[in-house]
């Protein structure tokens, strides 16, 4: 617990550190078409689950798609923030243990990110970029027999790269992942035994957006 609270508290402070140092940034900032752009991504979920235990069970869940709808604000040329809202979303979850697996009913999703991003090519057509924010996911179980149900929303950082590319005008394309850390939702089962999902997911994603 301790271990996460200080990796949030980190996250926090970079991004404090970002801002400061944005406000140094070059001004007179026209970009490819003004400081402000919508993105619609079609994002993979890709739970970094833990291996089998051979002592005690665990949740895991399966990865897939959903959609998300992202905002962003250009500060200076090199220095953005992207607010990306995700679609509710039902993923299959199983209790592994060592002697056999169970399902644990389906678990529903919706990964939210904050994100502060640095622009490497602020100029160029091609735009890599490098960010660090906050998430905040929503997490609920469809419940089976021996299910009560989950610890609810999560609060965590974020790890975020990703590559920009113009098409024409304001229209770009988008390739992006991004690792979502302390999500480590538990679930009870029979009102009493608690079982961790290291999930910590990847989201790898694509999409296209318009900037103006």
């Amino acid at each position: 617990m301790r271990a996460r609270s200080l990796a949030t508290v980190s996250a926090i402070g970079v991004l404090a550190g970002l801002a400061s140092s944005g406000a140094r940034a070059q001004e007179g900032f026209d970009g490819w078409s003004g400081p402000f752009q919508l993105l619609l991504r079609g994002v993979y979920l890709a739970p970094q689950n833990h291996g089998l235990s051979q002592n005690s069970a665990e949740l895991h869940l399966d990865g897939g798609f959903y959609g998300e709808l992202s905002a962003g604000w250009f500060m200076t040329p090199v220095l953005s923030m992207e607010l990306s809202l995700a679609e509710v979303s039902r993923f299959n979850a199983r209790i592994n243990q060592p002697s056999a697996s169970i399902s644990s009913g389906a678990m529903r999703l919706m990964p939210n990110t904050w994100t502060l991003q640095y622009d490497f090519a602020p100029e160029s057509a091609v735009r890599p970029y490098l960010g660090v924010g906050l998430h905040y996911t929503s997490v609920a179980t469809e419940p089976v027999i021996g299910t009560f149900g989950t610890e609810g929303s999560r609060l965590g950082w974020v790890l975020q790269a990703g590559i920009d590319l113009r098409i024409a005008g304001g229209w770009f394309a988008n390739a992006d992942v991004r690792y979502l850390g302390d999500l480590a939702p538990r679930i009870f089962l029979n009102n009493s035994l608690r079982i961790t999902g290291y999930i910590n997911p990847l989201l790898i994603g694509g999409g296209i957006g318009f900037r103006w």
